[in-house]
C-alpha cells in the first residue's frame, strides 16, 4: 500500500513539473496590457530604451527611436521603453501620449522583472542580440545613424 501511494506521489509532482514548464514566464507588462517575456525577443534584436521625463536628451531621441521602430520589423529589431523612475502606469501613459512614443513601453506596475540593472546615466540604451544576450550599453543621445551603423556592425559580428 505503501509503494502505490509513493508511486502516486511521484505521478503528481511529475505532473506539476510538467504543467509549469508549459506556464509562460512574464518578465514584464507593456502599457497596453501584454504580458512578455526577454524570451519573447529572442531571434530578433532589441533595443530597450530607459528615459525619464527630467531629462531632456531623452525627449529629443524620442523622433530617432519612432523613425528606427517604424522600420524595426524589416530589421528584425525590437524597441522598448522604459520609464527611469517608478512613476504610476497612468502618469507613464500620459508621457508616452505628450511626447508621442510609438513603440512600446513597460508598465510600472507589475514591477517589471529585468535582468540587468538600470543605467547609470540617461537615456540609456541597451542593445540584445537575437540570441538574448546584452552586447552593448549605450549611454547618452542617440540617432537613427548612430544606432542603425552599431546594429549593422553588431550584425556583421554575430
Amino acid at each position: 500500500m505503501k509503494t502505490i501511494a509513493y508511486f502516486k506521489l511521484v505521478l503528481l509532482c511529475f505532473a506539476l513539473m510538467l504543467c509549469q514548464s508549459c506556464v509562460k514566464s512574464t518578465d514584464f507588462v507593456l502599457l497596453d496590457g501584454r504580458e512578455q517575456s526577454m524570451s519573447d525577443y529572442q531571434g530578433q534584436w532589441l533595443i530597450i530604451n530607459f528615459w525619464a521625463e527630467w531629462c531632456a536628451p531623452c525627449r529629443e531621441e524620442v523622433p530617432d527611436l519612432n523613425q528606427l521602430y517604424r522600420t524595426a520589423s524589416q530589421q528584425n529589431l525590437a524597441i522598448i521603453g522604459i520609464s527611469y523612475d517608478a512613476l504610476e502606469n497612468k502618469e507613464i501613459s500620459r508621457i508616452v501620449t505628450q511626447w508621442g512614443i510609438e513603440y512600446p513601453v513597460i508598465a510600472s506596475h507589475p514591477m517589471p522583472i529585468l535582468p540587468f540593472k538600470l543605467p547609470k546615466s540617461l537615456p540609456g540604451n541597451y542593445v540584445f542580440n537575437p540570441e538574448g544576450e546584452l552586447v552593448i550599453r549605450l549611454s547618452g543621445k542617440q540617432s537613427v545613424q548612430s544606432l542603425t551603423k552599431l546594429l549593422n556592425s553588431l550584425k556583421k559580428k554575430n
